[in-house]
Parts: structure tokens; C-alpha cells; sequence
């Protein structure tokens, strides 16, 4: 379950940049700081005042510390500054840092708040509550394969309750990649008994709820640190303070203790295991090396549990190996490389070993079927360099849209990409400066978009409510043309129309040319419906297309261009 529905919404926060020149950090530092100042002083909600200033530490969060330290520069700055402040939001934000920053923000932080107390200023009223929270409960839940497990901390304080939500990703050597809080821990923990695809959430003790997460944060800052990146939730770095400081609740965990991964023989007993058994029974020369990789992988990624198995394992092991693109965790420096013979085999490995290793575990049927179809589509798209780039799932399923794949065979299947990909060839646009890096082609608006991303010289014209003919073309006109064609060939109706494509693209005519082609004969049996001088004529459109491309006709042009 992604519990990201029950979060809270933070304030805004941030440094208002100058017109003219880049600021100075001092005037960064001012005007953040005043910002802060009167955001806290307008909220009475101790936990909205938290979560701001959350939020304003998770903005340099992560950031490399050349040429400075941004924690210092940026974070004690903003706390040498409200320290000259007597004001309350002055006092509520050191308060607030006193909780929510590093070692030394907080030491400094605290420091200033009880001096600019006893000179006489007052914090907001919501101060009070600070520091009077404690964890109360403690729910641990995850995936049947063990890829990920959450953990949901209730909070108590001043009467009211709120949750903490944590995501360790095991298949990133056990690193917390997303974080939130929320309001509604009940809510969250009904949700998570709710989701059938998952076990239900089980109370755990605090104790055991730090040995696994404060790890779990080390590593994720720790990769932080080393400026590799880590592959958190956009949002992490805006709720990271306040949930680490109540991860720091609980209590210390004893130091973890040091995982002995297995040696030479134990390696090699596994993946003779694994090629003695029924699942591997034919595998192609290569097995052995995949197989050898495999429990490697997950050796280096899960030491605990490197013979389990999963989809989210298997997804970063084919990262790994065939795209370089290693954790970045530091646990590994670089993929392997594999053997043509090894390549081969890769496909029928990985489906052994998931049948292989998740019978040694003991999933239960429904995993083993969700594990099955995972694993299948994954190997599936391994290809050698240099292959065409496979449709990801998602793209495929939407240019496959609408039809009974039950009543398709695989030549079938190849005719309808081959004549939907001609009318929508890709499934992103610009659009004047904006990106659009997916749109769905099974979506007639979207395919509308892609055809008009197809056309820049007409992108200025068109966002004129009434624009002029373009080298006397009305744009709208022949977008729309564009779109028509484009209906007809995604749906095959008429028919003719892909039957004419196909022949003039074998005349060695490109898309462009064939569209236009097809295109002209569709504005002449147009004409008289948007002209109000007669009806289209589905049959006769549908006659002439089909001669199209014929050697009695080869012709080809190119206009589709009506004056309006």
C-alpha cells in the first residue's frame, strides 16, 4: 500500500530568488528565515509547524558539500540568524531546529531559543508541546517476497495521536527510500489490513521497530553523504527530519550484528541445488553463469537472505547486469558482464530460478502466480545491444488496448502494433516548450497531442483561438485530417486505409508522404460534409483509398493543404 493519500500538506517554504543577480547566502539565510518567521507564528497546530520546518531542511538535504556545506552554510546560518531575533517566530523556529536538525543545529539551536527566552521573547503557543511526544505503537508490514517492508510508528502528544510511515527497500541493501506522516494512523493501518495483496500488518515491539529503521536511515544518509543519489520518493527530503526525529524516540538499538554471507561452497552447493532440481531440468549451456550471478546479487544486495527471491530482486539484478546500473548504495561497483552463452540462457534462468527459489521459500500459490508474471515479462524484454528498444509493459498494454488477446495469435499481434505504431510511432511530444514525455495512444486527446507535436510549424498558429493559414495551410484543418487518419488506421475502419499504407511504405514512401497521400483522397470526400454541399460517402472514400499504391495508380502527393 502507498500510504501517501493519509499524509499531511506542508506549508511552502523556500528562498525567494532575485530578478537580477544571483543572492548572496546571507540574504538567502534573511529571507528564509523571515519567511519562516511569519509562517510559524500564523500556524497554532504543533505538527503543521513541524512539518514546515521539516520541510525547509529537506531542501539542501542531500545536496553534495563542495563547496560548502550547505548544513552549515544554509542551517546554522538560519539559526545564527533568528538567534539575533526576539521575536516568536524567531523562537518557534529554533525551537523547531532544536528537534528536527543535525547534532550540532540542534545543540546551537536550543542554545539560542533559551537565550532569547530569558531576554524576554515568547514563542508561539505551540511550542509548549514540543519535545512531549512519545511513540506508542509500533506495526511492521511488507510484501510476501520480502523486497520492501514498512513500518507504521504511532505517535502521542498533547492528546491528539499521529502516524509515522517508513518504506525500507530491501533491494537497495535495506535503505529508506520514502517517508511521511500522517494524521490518520488508524486509517493507514485499516488500509493496510485491507490490501489483499499483502499480509496484514503485525505489531512489533519499538525495539525492534529501531533495529531495523534507524540502519535503515544510516544508510540512506550515508549514500546521501557519498553524493551517489539515493533513489528516495520526491517527497522524502520534505518529511526525512520530522520522521527521523521520532525514529530517534525509540529506543537505541544494540549495534547490528555483522552478517556472515556465505562462503566459496556454501555458493557453489546452492547453485548446484539449484541446477539439480526440476525447475532447471534443460536449461541451455549459460545456466550455470546466470545462476552463479544470481545468488551473488542477492548475497551482495540482501546478505540475510540471498537465495530469497522476488520481482523487485530480479528487476535490479537485470539493472545490474545488462544496464550498468548498479545500486547505489555502494554495494556494488559495477555489473558484471555476461557471455553471449550466458545472455542466451538468461531468460530460461530467470524463470527456473523464480520457480526454484520461491518453492525453497514457501510462497504461497497467489505469490508464485504474481511472481510467474513479473519474472515472464521481465525476461521477455532481454535483448542483446544493438536490438530495438522492447515496449515497456505499460506501452505495450496501451497500444493493445481493446482487444481480446485470447482471439489473437502472434502474427496477429505483430499486424495490429505494426499498423497502430504507424499511426502513433512514439508516446511522447513537445508541444511548443512544454514536455510531454507519455501519452497514452489508446487515448484519441492524447493521440491528438502527439500529432499535433508532430507538427511544429504550426504550434505558434495554434494557440490562436483563430489562427491564420500557415504557407497556406489552415493548421486546424490539417491536424485534424491527421487525426482522422489516425482514428481509422489505430481502429482498421475502413480497412483500406492500412492496406494502402502498407503498399505505398513498400513503394519505398515514407510516413510522411503516405499520410499525406491518404490524407488528400480523405479531403476530397470531406469537402462537401464541412462545406454543407453534400454527404460523406464512407464506400466511395473507401473505393478510392484502395487504389491507392496500386500500379495503375503509384502516384503519391503530398498537400492535404484546403485554403479555408
Amino acid at each position: 500500500m502507498s500510504p501517501q493519500s493519509k499524509g499531511r500538506k506542508r506549508g511552502k517554504s523556500g528562498a525567494r530568488g532575485s530578478r537580477n543577480r544571483a543572492p548572496r547566502p546571507a540574504e538567502v539565510v534573511a529571507r528564509v528565515a523571515q519567511d519562516a518567521f511569519r509562517q510559524l507564528e500564523s500556524t497554532s497546530d504543533v505538527l503543521d509547524a513541524e512539518q514546515y520546518v521539516s520541510g525547509l531542511l529537506g531542501t539542501w538535504w542531500g545536496r553534495p558539500e563542495s563547496p560548502a556545506d550547505p548544513e552549515v552554510l544554509l542551517g546554522e546560518g538560519i539559526v545564527a540568524y533568528a538567534a539575533r531575533r526576539p521575536r516568536a517566530g524567531a523562537v518557534g523556529l529554533l525551537r523547531a531546529i532544536a528537534v528536527l536538525g543535525t547534532a550540532q543545529q540542534r545543540e546551537q539551536a536550543a542554545a539560542a531559543a533559551d537565550a532569547l527566552t530569558a531576554g524576554g521573547t515568547d514563542g508561539p503557543a505551540w511550542v509548549q508541546d514540543l519535545g512531549t511526544e512519545r511513540v506508542t505503537a509500533a506495526w511492521e508490514y511488507g510484501d510476501v517476497f520480502g523486497d520492501a517492508t514498512g513500518v507504521l510508528l504511532v505517535v502521542e502528544r498533547a492528546g491528539a495521536r499521529h502516524g509515522v510511515v517508513v518504506l525500507v527497500d530491501h533491494t537497495l541493501g535495506g535503505m529508506v527510500t520514502d517517508a511521511l506522516i500522517t494524521d490518520e494512523p488508524d486509517e493507514v493501518l485499516d488500509d493496510l489490513r485491507g490490501d489483499t495483496g499483502t499480509p496484514d500488518p503485525r505489531a512489533i515491539t519499538t525495539d525492534a521497530a529501531a533495529a531495523l529503521l534507524v540502519p535503515a536511515f544510516e544508510a540512506t544518509d550515508t549514500t546521501a553523504r557519498a553524493g551517489a543519489g539515493p533513489e528516495v520518493d520526491e517527497e522524502f527530503a520534505a518529511s526525512r527530519a520530522l520522521v527521523l526525529a521520532r525514529v530517534q524516540l525509540l529506543p537505541a538499538p544494540p549495534p547490528a550484528p555483522r552478517v556472515v554471507g556465505l562462503d566459496a561452497a556454501a555458493r557453489t552447493a546452492a547453485v548446484d541445488d539449484f541446477l539439480g532440481s526440476a525447475e532447471a531440468r534443460d536449461l541451455p549451456p549459460g545456466a550455470r553463469g546466470c545462476a552463479e550471478l544470481l545468488v551473488e546479487f542477492g548475497e551482495v544486495v540482501d546478505p540475510a537472505r540471498p537465495l530469497r527471491v522476488g520481482p523487485g530482486l530480479i528487476d535490479r539484478f537485470l539493472d545490474a547486469i545488462l544496464n550498468d546500473e548498479t545500486p547505489n548504495d555502494g554495494t556494488l561497483d559495477e555489473g558484471p558482464e555476461l557471455s553471449d552463452e550466458e545472455l542466451d540462457a538468461l531468460p530460461a534462468t530467470l524463470r527456473a530460478w523464480a520457480e526454484w527459489a520461491g518453492r525453497r521459500s514457501g510462497l504461497p500459490e497467489e505469490a508464485m502466480a504474481e511472481l510467474r508474471e513479473a519474472v515472464d515479462d521481465m525476461a521477455c524484454a532481454i535483448g542483446r545491444p544493438g536490438d530495438p528498444e522492447p515496449l515497456a509493459g505499460d506501452v505495450a498494454d496501451a497500444f493493445l488496448a481493446g482487444l481480446d488477446l485470447d482471439e489473437l495469435g502472434p502474427q496477429d499481434l505483430v499486424e495490429v502494433l505494426e499498423r497502430r505504431m504507424f499511426a502513433i510511432p512514439a508516446v511522447g511530444a513537445r508541444i511548443g516548450e512544454e514536455e510531454f514525455p507519455f501519452l497514452d495512444p489508446s487515448d484519441p486527446d492524447d493521440r491528438g497531442m502527439f500529432i499535433e507535436g508532430e507538427h511544429p510549424e504550426f504550434h505558434e498558429a495554434l494557440a490562436d483561438p483563430d489562427p491564420e493559414p500557415v504557407d497556406g495551410v489552415n493548421p486546424r484543418l490539417h491536424i485534424t485530417m491527421h487525426e482522422i487518419i489516425a482514428n481509422q488506421l489505430w481502429d482498421d475502419e475502413p480497412k483500406e486505409v492500412w492496406q494502402a499504407a502498407r503498399r505505398l511504405s513498400a513503394a519505398g514512401h515514407d510516413r510522411h508522404d503516405v499520410l499525406h497521400a491518404i490524407g488528400e483522397v480523405l479531403a476530397r470526400h470531406l469537402h462537401g460534409a464541412l462545406t454543407g454541399s453534400g454527404a460523406f460517402d464512407a464506400a466511395r472514400y473507401a473505393e478510392e483509398i484502395d487504389g491507392l499504391g496500386r500500379a495503375e495508380d503509384a502516384r503519391v502527393v503530398v498537400p492535404m493543404r484546403r485554403k479555408r
